[in-house]
């Protein structure tokens, strides 16, 4: 595994258990707003933690913490990643894996080995879009990991709320496009800082209370479906 940093503990990653989390290194996006400009594109000269250092510690923490979260960068590009989360699993660990659904071959595995207990499938733009706004060209992969998540319930759909981007009516059209529960869908705020695209540095953050007007427009929708 090529492990870009570790956070030791974290109360907000996965909410309801004490998690360490894990970032790979490499992705095979170019999402211009990615905030991990390191491990999506990472010097030959930036550090790479041991996994047997990352495992060690693991081991020795598995009274305080439940579980792991593997992010990144993009895991599933890891050849080892499944071996690693076994690893996981026979410390007694809960594992969570976020994905950007470009591989859902390997996503269908690591649900049918038991390898993975929860899934954050993030969701960027239109699929139609993905090409220029993500440099994927094959956004039907995602559309089968996004399904898959949402059809076994394993967790999460997720989409990073970009000034300038995604604007109430383009959330709309994107919770539209999947027929989203929005029981499963989550909005993150942008962050500016390390994007991948330098420009986007100068975007201002998106707060908490800029997400309420996003959210509150996909609740009253819901609603109004729901009553037609």
């Amino acid at each position: 595994m090529e492990i870009g940093g570790l956070v030791k503990l974290s109360l907000v990653d996965w909410p309801g258990e004490v998690a360490a989390v894990i970032f790979t290194r490499r992705c095979n996006f170019r999402c211009p707003w990615c905030h991990n400009r390191d491990l999506v594109e990472p010097l030959p000269s930036s550090p790479v933690l041991p996994e047997s250092e990352v495992l060690s510690y693991l081991s020795a923490r598995r009274q305080l913490l439940s579980g792991v979260v593997i992010s990144g960068g993009e895991p599933t590009l890891q050849d080892d990643l499944a071996p690693f989360l076994a690893r996981l699993k026979e410390m007694g660990y809960a594992v969570k894996l976020d994905t950007n659904g470009s591989r859902p071959n390997v996503l269908r595995s690591l649900l049918k080995e038991g390898l993975v207990d929860r899934v954050a499938v993030d969701y960027k733009v239109p699929l139609s879009e993905y090409p220029i706004r993500t440099g994927w060209a094959v956004p039907d992969s995602v559309y089968q990991s996004l399904k898959l998540v949402m059809n076994l319930g394993y967790g999460e759909v997720r989409t990073t709320v970009v000034p300038g981007i995604h604007s109430p009516a383009l959330l709309r059209r994107m919770v539209n496009e999947l027929e989203i529960d929005l029981r499963v869908y989550r909005l993150q705020p942008f962050r500016p800082g390390s994007c991948l695209d330098p420009k986007y540095d100068d975007y201002p953050a998106v707060s908490r209370e800029d997400m309420a007007a996003p959210e509150a427009a996909l609740r009253n929708d819901a609603t109004a479906g729901a009553d037609l």
